[in-house]
């Protein structure tokens, strides 16, 4: 539970930026979706490493070696921070150039650069933040990464209203407001993470925040392992923001249409990430204990309990989904445009659901060079599905949507049959 409602309030950064922007603009609401999409597929890189340095942290759990769980998430961070400085930089110097080579419409591009070059400082401490959730994921001490995320969720609602419509006596910055507003409720949500491990966490059990010379030795087993998923993440993440560079072309309307949608889909799948999350640290665990005739159990339960969840969600959207529209927008045309969409993705959640808790534990049993491979293929088939519906239903633009079941529907495939091939027994980590 505190891993749902963690993924959760994280989620509440989208729908609060989409519905505050929707307000402001709906040339705002596209520039954020195509510079939110290229932010979120530099970042998840980065994820990609903490989602590796969560499996090395919950097999030494398992084999109770504490004391090299500290000097993992050291380096973890050593590591991350020097990555997100070259992202930065990278940013600044080339997201104008990039963006301006896929998009269309200038005036779009000019917006999502002045959001981009705010919003790509968040990266220092939303991947802090990340390591150290992972720390306590992996070492099964969850309650406080829900806490943690909802500190990010509060502060940047609030900021979003102080910062993007000027209350208070603060300045009316519009779409920079939002990325600003990002950016301060990250250093918020890090400083909270710091603040209860000093508190709550034996430090000298797991040799935790002694901050020694960075050791490479440590840092290459983990980026071995980890390299694997940041590339994967990085994989899906293209694929990801092709979705709205291709559907950009059919029409800035259709773009504002889809990130409406967008942010809604994020909301509703956060029991993906929650369960998956928990699917990785149960795995990685049994594994490093020795009880691997428990990894398809696990499997099984984890993913019955989220598709329980989506099934509820999807019922909910079918019943209310004018209340939920009226959320982000008061358009009527809007409105309409959307609905449809909205029932797609909230049936999409449900195979979804399925499809990433099984793909979760391909990493989680140490192949993740396999879980890359796996998401490759559902990429390719992924974006070809979005060029097909996009530009064949450019007048039914939230069609576009049923390309999530096919991503999934690989994702299933692949995961399945390796895993049923039990080669996964065999890695060593």
């Amino acid at each position: 539970m505190p891993l749902l409602f963690g993924a959760l309030a994280e989620n509440v950064v989208v729908v609060t930026d989409t519905a505050f922007l929707a307000r402001v603009g709906e040339l705002e609401l596209a520039a954020s979706a195509i510079a939110g999409a290229f932010y979120i597929m530099l970042f998840v890189v980065g994820v990609g490493f903490g989602t590796g340095t969560q499996i090395l942290i919950s097999r030494r759990n398992g084999e109770k070696n504490y004391e090299k769980i500290g000097p993992i998430v050291e380096n973890s961070l050593y590591f991350i921070w020097l990555f997100s400085a070259i992202i930065v930089v990278i940013g600044l110097l080339f997201a104008e150039k990039i963006l301006g080579a896929l998009i269309s419409s200038e005036t779009i591009t000019e917006a999502a650069v002045r959001f981009l070059n705010i919003r790509v400082f968040t990266l220092f401490f939303s991947l802090g933040c990340v390591i150290l959730s992972r720390f306590f994921v992996g070492i099964q001490f969850t309650k406080y990464v829900g806490f943690g995320a909802l500190v990010v969720a509060i502060s940047n609602f609030i900021l979003d209203y102080l910062l993007i419509f000027g209350k208070f006596g603060f300045p009316k910055m519009g779409l920079e407001g939002a990325a600003l507003a990002a950016v301060l409720a990250e250093v918020l949500g890090l400083l909270f993470f710091v603040i209860i491990i000093m508190r709550k966490v034996d430090l000298n059990k797991y040799k935790l925040f002694q901050f020694k010379k960075p050791n490479l030795d440590i840092m290459r087993s983990t980026f071995n392992l980890a390299g694997y998923t940041m590339l994967q993440n990085l994989t899906s993440l293209i694929g990801w923001f092709l979705f709205f560079v291709i559907v950009e072309k059919t029409g800035e309307r259709n773009l504002a249409v889809i990130n409406i949608v967008r942010s809604y889909f994020l909301l509703i799948i956060t029991p993906h990430w929650a369960f998956s999350a928990t699917v990785s640290t149960l795995v990685s665990n049994a594994i490093g204990a020795g009880q691997r005739r428990y990894v398809f159990p696990i499997i099984r339960k984890v993913a019955t309990f989220c598709t329980g969840i989506m099934v509820v969600i999807f019922l909910f959207t079918l019943c209310f989904p004018n209340a939920i529209m009226s959320i982000y927008t008061s358009d009527v045309s809007l409105i309409e445009m959307s609905i449809n969409g909205l029932y797609i993705v909230a049936l999409a959640g449900i195979i979804g659901g399925i499809a990433w808790t099984i793909f979760v534990a391909v990493s989680a049993t140490g192949n993740t060079e396999i879980a890359l491979v796996i998401d490759i293929f559902s990429t390719i088939a992924y974006v070809a599905a979005i060029y097909f519906f996009a530009f064949t239903f450019a007048d039914r633009i939230s069609l576009v949507w049923f390309s999530e079941f096919v991503y999934s529907a690989v994702l299933i495939i692949g995961s399945a049959i390796y895993l049923s091939t039990n080669h996964w027994m065999k890695k060593q980590i």
